[in-house]
Formats: C-alpha cells, sequence, structure tokens
C-alpha cells in the first residue's frame, strides 16, 4: 500500500479558505464524498487543549492539519468567500466523517469550542462488528494501530515515522505531549500527525470487506453506536481509564 499524499499546515486564513475549496469543491456533490478526521493536543477532553485537527478528503490527495493553537476559534469559524466554515462542515449530517475512536475528539470540539459533531462514523465500532462476525474476542476494544496492522499492509515508512512521532510526545518515552503546541512544529509530528489519517479510508474498506461476507445487519448499529459516542460529550464523561477500552453492547 504505498502512500501518496501532501500535507499542508493551516496556520493562516488563506490557507483556512484553501482548505475549505479542497473539502468543498464546486464540482463534488458533499454527500458524495467522506472526510477521514482526527486529533492530536494535550489531554485531548474537555480538560485539555486542542492543537490539530487533521482531516483529509475521499476526493483529495491533501491531508490538512488545521493549526488550531495558532488559529484558536478562527480555525472553526471562519467564513471563507463563499459563506463556508470548517465548523459548518464537521456539524453538517449529510457529510461522512470517519473517525477511528471519536469520544475523546468530540468531548474536546465540544466543550473546548462548541463544535457539535454530527455524520460520525466511528470505525472502532466497525471493527469491533467484524470481530464480533468473525466470532473473535470482543470485550476489549482495539486501537487504530493494532487495526491498521491486523488488517492493512501499511506503507514501508508508516512504523518508523509512528515510533519517531510516539517518543516525542509520550512520556515513557521522555516525551512531552507540550510538543503539540510548539511552533514551528517539529517535521516528525506533522509525519506522525498526517500519516494515520492517509489510513483511515483503506481501513474502512478493508473493514467493509471482511464484514460484508456475513449478511449481517450492524450497520444502523454502528451508526447509532458512533452518535450515541459523541452525544457523551454533553453529559458527565470521563475520558480516561480502564473503562474506556471496554467494548460497548452495539
Amino acid at each position: 500500500m504505498a502512500s501518496n499524499h501532501t500535507t499542508i499546515l493551516a496556520d493562516n486564513i488563506t490557507l483556512i479558505n484553501d482548505l475549505l475549496a479542497d473539502l468543498l469543491p464546486d464540482a463534488c456533490n458533499p454527500r458524495a464524498m467522506t472526510l477521514a478526521v482526527d486529533l492530536e493536543g494535550i489531554d485531548l477532553c474537555r480538560h485539555g487543549k486542542i492543537s490539530l485537527v487533521q482531516i483529509m478528503s475521499s476526493v483529495s490527495e491533501v491531508v490538512w492539519l488545521v493549526d488550531v493553537t495558532t488559529l484558536g476559534s478562527q480555525a472553526f469559524d471562519h467564513v471563507d468567500p463563499y459563506g463556508r466554515t470548517l465548523r459548518m462542515i464537521l456539524e453538517d449530517t449529510g457529510i461522512k466523517k470517519v473517525f477511528y475512536d471519536v469520544r475523546n475528539d468530540a468531548d474536546a470540539l465540544y466543550n473546548l469550542y462548541g463544535v457539535n459533531l454530527m455524520g460520525v462514523y466511528d470505525l472502532q465500532l466497525l471493527e469491533l462488528a467484524v470481530r464480533h462476525s468473525l466470532r473473535r474476542q470482543t470485550r476489549l476494544l482495539n486501537g487504530l494501530s493494532k487495526s491498521i496492522k491486523s488488517y492493512l499492509t501499511p506503507p514501508v515508512e508508516w512504523e518508523p515515522v509512528k515510533e519517531a512521532g510516539s517518543r516525542l510526545f509520550k512520556p515513557e518515552f521522555g516525551g512531552s505531549y507540550s510538543v503539540f503546541e510548539e511552533r514551528p512544529l517539529d517535521p516528525r509530528i506533522v509525519a506522525y500527525c498526517a500519516q494515520d489519517v492517509t489510513l483511515l479510508f483503506a481501513l474502512e474498506e478493508t473493514l467493509r470487506r471482511s464484514f460484508g461476507r456475513f449478511g449481517s445487519n450492524w450497520e444502523d448499529r454502528i451508526v447509532a453506536g458512533s452518535a450515541l459516542r459523541v452525544s457523551l460529550a454533553k453529559g458527565a464523561y470521563e475520558g480516561k481509564g480502564r473503562h474506556m477500552a471496554l467494548a460497548p453492547v452495539l
């Protein structure tokens, strides 16, 4: 599986305009595309900070790293010449947004910037459904890295990029999550943030192929489960602890 994309750090209004044009091209029906989305930050939840929003369209080769540290609320609320905002895209029920474990991302977006995510499809729940269909262990959730290794053949650079980035922010390696707030961004962090988003489309496709053989009717449950995860942001929610690894009942 080759990696062929361009990464752009959107850290000014001109680039936010470019981002919006790329995500909502005039010639494309927004309902016909999918967005892959991920977030990075410090203690990513309602009590922390969003540093970056990584987002890529299924009809583009560009991975956008939206610099929330630099732009603040403008990242979501800047209105381009055509009346579009990133908030509008994230809150549009008709534009599908693929996440892998949306819970803390949704909590941070809603409570820090008032962004009410809609149209979310959580691949962590699709992966769980695949294991249900295969009658494998389903007590625990799988993380993104494990799913990528289990279902895909990632590019040869994927593992080294993952390790290099992780060592910069994971405390067990002597790193700090504050690296996501440092400007200019370390190139290793840029590469780390971009690469997983580029694999979400392939991961969904592969999971769907595995899932489809069993003719199960789980799709509605996955959609409902994704929406339930997003709704946790509006109530009491604790985004850390062993409970986060426990699989929900779909």
